[in-house]
């Protein structure tokens, strides 16, 4: 499915919005969010995923659950939540997947806001009719974004430092975790990794690595020291991961930059304690 706006002009654009306008999308819009969510189904790791546009109000009458956000988001009528069976690699496959709808949103104009660990899984569960062995990693409310952002939000923004990013010699490497990469170096590359660099991500972590070789880009998992896991299966630090995957790959799509996801592990020393997981072959 194609952007209709440069998705590397998205990836700048979007924010998360906390605050929205009580006001429902009609039909050509409901239909085209829809087929967004049915084109986007299974992840670069072969986990497949079923996603949901959910009413608000429609949860509450039918289902009677209220789909609570512990006050972090105000003023939404729908939510996109998605579940997937408790796997390898499910959450690095659910954080591409809605990220990936999250831009198409953000093409459209709407609103939303990545959450993890600020909604109530059981509400969401019962809409989904979730079953033992799956999970429901992050959803994300989506709407018409109020035009002035309320002090309320401002303040969330600064709490998670949702405007700061790290240095490119703190997450891009050359070789070794012991040479930082240039954005010279980088060569046809340097935008796509600029724009990985901008991708959410719990609490603003950011906790990918990326170390550049002859052969392909190596994406790395760098744990942040006592940031959990949440319940079964959920964990969110993969699920940036997988973020950041979309963002890179679209970005080199755009830009006709050949190459495809693979299991080609360097072996490359790691002084930064760092996981490997998948690599971009050139």
């Amino acid at each position: 499915m194609k952007f209709e706006t440069s998705v590397i002009e998205l990836i700048k654009k979007r924010r998360s919005k906390r605050s929205f306008i009580n006001k429902d999308f009609d039909k050509t819009q409901t239909e085209k969010i829809n087929a967004i969510l049915q084109r986007y189904t299974e992840g670069p790791f072969g986990n497949r995923i079923l996603f949901k546009l959910i009413e608000k109000k429609y949860a509450q009458e039918n289902n009677k659950v209220k789909l609570g956000t512990y006050g972090f988001i105000k003023g939404a009528n729908y939510f996109i939540a998605g579940q997937l069976r408790n796997s390898e690699h499910a959450n690095e496959d659910y954080g591409y997947l809605l990220e990936t709808i999250i831009l198409h949103l953000t093409d459209m104009d709407l609103g939303t806001c990545w959450l993890g660990g600020t909604f109530s899984r059981s509400d969401f569960s019962e809409i989904l009719n979730s079953g033992r062995d799956t999970i429901i990693p992050a959803i994300t409310p989506v709407g018409f974004p109020a035009d002035n952002t309320p002090i309320r939000e401002s303040i969330i923004r600064w709490g998670a430092k949702s405007d700061s990013r790290k240095k490119w010699e703190e997450l891009f490497y050359n070789d070794s975790f012991a040479n930082p990469l240039t954005q010279e170096d980088a060569g046809l590359f340097a935008v796509p990794l600029e724009m990985l660099r901008l991708a959410p991500s719990a609490s603003n972590k950011q906790p990918w690595r990326i170390n550049k070789t002859h052969e392909a880009f190596h994406f790395y998992l760098k744990r942040t020291a006592g940031y959990n896991r949440i319940g079964k299966g959920v964990d969110l630090q993969r699920v940036d991961l997988g973020i950041a995957m979309s963002h890179f790959e679209l970005a080199c799509r755009e830009l006709d930059i050949i190459g495809c996801w693979a299991n080609i592990n360097p072996e490359i020393s790691i002084s930064e304690n760092a996981e490997y997981f998948i690599s971009w072959k050139i």
